[in-house]
């Protein structure tokens, strides 16, 4: 893997443009067919999102559209630590959204008959085996979405396995590496054009999450791509209660194999903020129906953020650290310590560079803290 110094090869038959986990699982495995392949990226690899996504691997409650394919990567998560010769964290423990509503027991009833359709394990817990399989959680349960096939890993160190092992069949990888521009010829493209230097290739495989709609654009086409801002936060080191990933109404959380928690916002809560943009405009009409159903979900932003995006173009530098909302990971962690059974209250730690994250609505930010106590 390059370090950013070294010089571009003058052509290749696939660019990639981002070096997340999509990007760096698409050269391994295109690498894997004798292609030649060369990613670039504008920042580190796995410096954004795919360092800081939940890190949840699920099947259940998904659109039923992204149940076949989810269905698939979970069957290839099962082996990725041997194949990627890599610690990715993979825990294959379940996930369990657990239900106090009547509303939200029906949903999750919906969720197991598009479940059963599929042939997925998932299926609906009675409150007793809620409580049986998460004692440690308070909570007035009806009932619990469960699959226990799901698991989680580790994003940062996926993404990073990914990317050595893609370089060790062959694949080019340049961080650091801002694309400018794509050059298309007769309708088709010919070339990326970067910082460092122009790349000739006959196809190009954008994975560049919040960058991609403005690269996109650059061709002309329009992907209705937004961010929403959504932090998480980090407990100190403890002895986890559960292996379970677990999203409930107003906090989710999963262990890590550092001994803490990753905590972030329930289904029911306020998750984070949208900030207005240029592409948020664009695409008001699309954007607009989901805003209202679930316009409970976030803080709507008018500022900085829309100024920024009048400049246009492609933004070839890595993206600034966003904005923490203090006050979502504050309830996140309060939820957390009324919810935890047998924990001592959590008290603030000194806070950590801010970190990106993305869940089930969309490409987004973050921010990371840590917090103290007997947990």
């Amino acid at each position: 893997m390059s370090n950013g110094t070294a010089s571009l090869p003058d052509e290749a038959d696939v660019v990639i443009i981002g070096g997340g986990i999509t990007g760096c699982a698409s050269a391994y495995n295109l690498a894997a067919k004798k292609v030649s392949v060369v990613l670039l990226e504008r920042g580190a690899i796995a410096g954004e999102q795919s360092s800081r996504a939940w890190g949840f691997i699920r099947k259940q409650g998904r659109h039923p559209a992204e149940v076949p394919l989810a269905a698939e990567a979970s069957r290839m998560w099962v082996h990725l630590q041997e194949e990627l010769q890599a610690d990715i964290e993979y825990v294959r423990e379940g996930i369990l959204a657990p239900a106090e509503t009547e509303a939200d027991e029906a949903a999750w009833r919906e969720s197991v008959r598009i479940a059963a359709m599929h042939g997925l394990s998932t299926r609906l817990l009675s409150a007793r085996e809620v409580e049986a399989l998460l004692p440690q959680m308070k909570g007035n349960w009806r009932a619990g979405l469960y699959t226990p096939d799901d698991g989680h890993a580790e994003p940062r160190k996926a993404t990073e396995a990914f990317a050595a092992a893609a370089a060790r069949r062959g694949a080019k990888l340049f961080p650091n590496t801002g694309v400018t521009r794509i050059e298309l010829a007769n309708g088709r493209v010919s070339a990326v054009h970067t910082r460092q230097g122009t790349i000739r290739a006959g196809a190009v495989l954008c994975a560049a999450g919040l960058g991609t709609a403005a690269i996109a654009r650059s061709v002309g086409i329009s992907l209705p791509i937004h961010a929403i801002r959504l932090p998480v936060a980090e407990t100190e080191k403890t002895t986890p209660f559960t292996q379970l990933a677990i999203w409930a109404p107003d906090v989710a959380l999963r262990p890590t194999g550092r001994n803490t928690f990753y905590i972030g916002s329930g289904f029911h809560s306020k998750s984070g903020d949208l900030d207005v943009t240029l592409d948020a405009l664009r695409h008001f009409k699309l954007f607009l129906p989901r805003l209202k159903e679930n316009q409970r979900l976030v803080n709507i932003r008018v500022g900085t953020a829309l100024l920024r995006s009048f400049a246009g173009g492609i933004n070839s530098n890595a993206e600034a650290e966003p904005a923490i909302n203090d006050e979502i990971v504050e309830r996140n962690t309060r939820g957390f310590r009324e919810r935890s059974r047998h924990h001592a209250p959590l008290g603030r730690a000194n806070r950590r560079d801010s970190r990106y994250d993305s869940d089930h609505r969309g490409a987004s930010g973050g921010g990371e803290f840590l917090y103290r106590g007997g947990l």
